[in-house]
């Protein structure tokens, strides 16, 4: 045969013992309606409920049910499609910079060539070629006109000639 059964001792309940409790000092009176007790009781508020917010029918329903798997999936697909358009529209932006300094050394090309088709010796040369002349500093004369040239200028002009 067997063992014979072994007894568990069973100990006398003890009560805890008592401690005196401390004396309270007098607090701060405050006034019923100040702005400090209506901060208090809505962080008081929110902590209750986001400390049963776990509990609640709603979360356990989810949690536990299949539908989690279907919405833990669709954010990981919601996830997956934002980084494949990031990674796309980084691709764009990487050819429109290509573009822009292919573009921008074109322009400096261009400019170089317009600047030497514009170089001074060169106009110089087609003007004297079209039987143009530079005049001495002394053979430049300013003139300036008075009002009555100016209303002698615009009869001519009205009387056709």
């Amino acid at each position: 045969m067997g063992a014979p059964a072994r007894t568990i001792p069973v100990l006398p309940q003890r009560s805890p013992a008592r401690r005196p409790t401390p004396r309270r000092r007098p607090g701060v009176r405050r006034r019923p309606g100040s702005r400090n007790q209506t901060g208090l009781r809505l962080i008081g508020r929110t902590a209750q409920v986001v400390t049963h917010f776990p509990e609640s029918g709603v979360v356990r329903t989810a949690a536990t049910g299949r539908r989690w798997i279907f919405v833990i999936g669709a954010l990981l697909l919601f996830i997956v499609a934002v980084n494949v358009f990031t990674v796309s529209y980084g691709a764009t932006a990487s050819k429109l910079e290509t573009q822009i300094e292919a573009i921008e050394r074109q322009n400096a090309i261009l400019k170089s060539s317009q600047t030497a088709a514009l170089a001074m010796p060169r106009v110089q040369d087609q003007a004297t070629a079209e039987g143009m002349y530079l005049p001495e500093p002394d053979g430049i004369v300013y003139r300036s006109f008075r009002e009555s040239d100016y209303a002698a200028a615009a009869a001519r002009l009205a009387a056709g000639g």
